[in-house]
């Protein structure tokens, strides 16, 4: 398959170094995204019609808060609290029901996460197909430890991407995973018997860092903002 930017990523985080590889690229992604919309975004119309049409969800509100450009974060709130209160009109008992689902379905979107999700549909159908393309790759996939749960389901569900290798891809994936869960389930226990006051001490490293790994096991990793350069 032809490579780009965006495989060049992929080939530098997949490796034996975190938790769940997809959730750096995640990471990764969601900071880029979230960085343009406090600076040249800001100013450029298209994009700034589409946060008056989507808003960001309150993760990303704030994520976006955390950073350098609170006028930025304002200008986009003040365009955006207006296009919302256009929406705001009185009602009567009839019709509030139908009226509020109308506002509830405002605020189910976000263009952070809409951007977000159209890179990350793109990047686990990548993974798949590297796999499937490129014997090094398949190497280098054995590194990897293993995923959160979210990304796991959405390597499987990408796997006939994976052509001829796609029964290959699952297996891996598939030990990965459990070998990932059986360590994990080996820290938590020894965390947990560090607290029993017949332990006589701390718990190994690894032990120490069994909730953390945990949290993103489960839930995947927090969105950070790149540091600006």
């Amino acid at each position: 398959m032809a490579y780009n930017i965006s495989t060049m990523h992929i080939w530098r985080l997949f490796n034996g170094d975190c938790v769940c590889p997809m959730c750096k690229l995640k990471t990764k992604t969601e900071g880029e995204i979230a960085e343009m919309y406090l600076s040249e975004a800001v100013m450029e119309d298209a994009e700034r019609a589409k946060v008056n049409k989507y808003g960001f969800c309150k993760d990303h509100f704030d994520l976006l808060y955390t950073g350098k450009n609170k006028l930025g974060v304002a200008l986009q709130t003040s365009t955006r609290l207006n296009t919302v209160n256009k929406l705001i009109k009185p009602t009567d008992p009839k019709s509030c029901a139908k009226y509020a689902k109308k506002l509830r379905e405002e605020f189910i979107d976000c263009i952070i996460c809409r951007t977000l999700e159209f890179n990350m549909k793109r990047y686990f159908e990548t993974v798949a197909r590297l796999y499937g393309d490129d014997e090094k790759f398949r190497r280098q996939f054995e590194t990897v430890k293993g995923f959160c749960y979210p990304d796991y389901i959405r390597l499987v569900e990408n796997a006939p991407k994976a052509g001829k290798y796609a029964k290959q891809f699952l297996e891996v994936l598939y030990s990965k995973q459990k070998s990932q869960a059986e360590t994990l389930s080996k820290d938590l226990n020894d965390f947990t018997m560090a607290f029993d006051y017949r332990s006589g001490g701390l718990p190994p490293k690894s032990a120490q860092l069994s909730l953390i790994k945990s949290r993103i096991i489960f839930y995947g990793e927090k969105p950070t903002i790149p540091e600006r350069k």
